[in-house]
């Protein structure tokens, strides 16, 4: 989920005439996370015409058959709404997660070209567009936390930073995946007499519907719990949090280790000292004060005149930016 203060595509989007749309050079900027993918679609002239949605788009937990098949879905979605017929796009960018090496880059790019949404395509770390919403070509520093977690900064000469985001398996402390981990092993150690009482055990029981928590085990190992499912539970954490000291110190813990990321990328770019941008993107950072509250605060102990702000836009529109620079460069 993006913040709430990001403009919404009505908002954004200029008002259209059809007379010029048979000379327009269409240009595409995609966002694909990992719960959901956005295309915007638009001229080089910078006008919005669509905007589509998807689903996952991070290859390593869904596979690269559903991303294509996410991409096209949202590029469709936004053509629709656009009413271009069949007309190809020039240029799209394409900003994904779990874009974490080189490697990972040289497949992203073959799966990204069998989608054939536009005559050249670009793939990029989902961290670059996050950053384009939120400072546009500025120096700034951005912390993402959604199923995962990453973030990011570029200063002033142009460097640029990322840390974290490196998967679920051994990374990602902070997430939306991380805090749903937690929330099932203090139920269980709930449960077993080994830690404090705490209202996720009944919450957790309710939310798979159980009689017994230990029938959740089966659902695990047996069936699988992917990560997004994981991931959901974080709003479980949240909603007893008032009320619930375990899942206070959950989501404590989860907003120190974010402002970690960020005091890292600060320190890095030589910027920890001076005033520095801080933007939070994603939906655990509507988690609630616990956790926005002990991020603050960690950001601050390294950079004290840290200002954390909200991106002007959603990193889909971050994306749709860098296509049109890239389409604008041509002329």
């Amino acid at each position: 989920m993006h913040s709430r203060s990001c403009l919404k595509f009505e908002e954004l989007n200029l008002q259209l005439t059809t007379r010029s749309r048979r000379r327009d050079r269409y240009v595409i900027g995609i966002d694909g996370g990992a719960s959901k993918t956005i295309a915007i679609l638009g001229v080089a002239d910078g006008r919005v015409l669509g905007r589509g949605q998807g689903g996952s788009s991070n290859y390593q937990n869904v596979g690269t058959t559903r991303v294509i098949y996410s991409i096209r879905r949202a590029v469709r979605e936004a053509r629709q709404q656009a009413a271009i017929g069949r007309r190809k796009a020039e240029i799209a960018v394409v900003a994904l997660a779990g874009v974490d090496s080189p490697k990972d880059e040289r497949a992203a790019k073959r799966f990204v070209r069998k989608t054939n949404i536009a005559r050249r395509t670009f793939v990029v770390h989902d961290s670059i567009a996050y950053l384009q919403s939120a400072f546009g070509n500025e120096p700034g520093i951005m912390v993402e936390s959604g199923t995962g977690c990453v973030a990011a900064g570029i200063n002033s000469t142009g460097r640029y930073v990322r840390v974290g985001g490196w998967g679920a398996l051994f990374d990602d402390h902070g997430s939306g995946y991380d805090i749903g981990r937690r929330a099932l092993n203090a139920a269980f150690r709930a449960a077993d007499g080994r830690g404090p009482r705490t209202k996720l055990v009944p919450a957790i029981k309710r939310k798979f519907r159980l009689k017994n928590l230990e029938d959740l085990v089966y659902i695990i190992y047996a069936t699988g719990l992917t990560v997004d499912e994981t991931a959901s539970l974080a709003h479980l954490v949240s909603k007893a949090a008032p009320s619930d000291e375990v899942s206070r110190n959950i989501l404590q813990s989860a907003g120190t280790t974010l402002g970690e990321l960020a005091c890292v990328v600060a320190k890095r770019l030589n910027m920890n000292r001076n005033h520095v941008k801080v933007a939070t993107v994603g939906g655990v950072f509507n988690a609630g004060k616990y956790l926005t509250r002990a991020f603050k605060e960690r950001v601050k102990q390294e950079c004290p005149q840290a200002e954390i702000v909200k991106p002007r836009i959603e990193p889909a529109f971050g994306a749709f930016s860098l296509a049109l620079q890239k389409a604008n460069l041509k002329e």
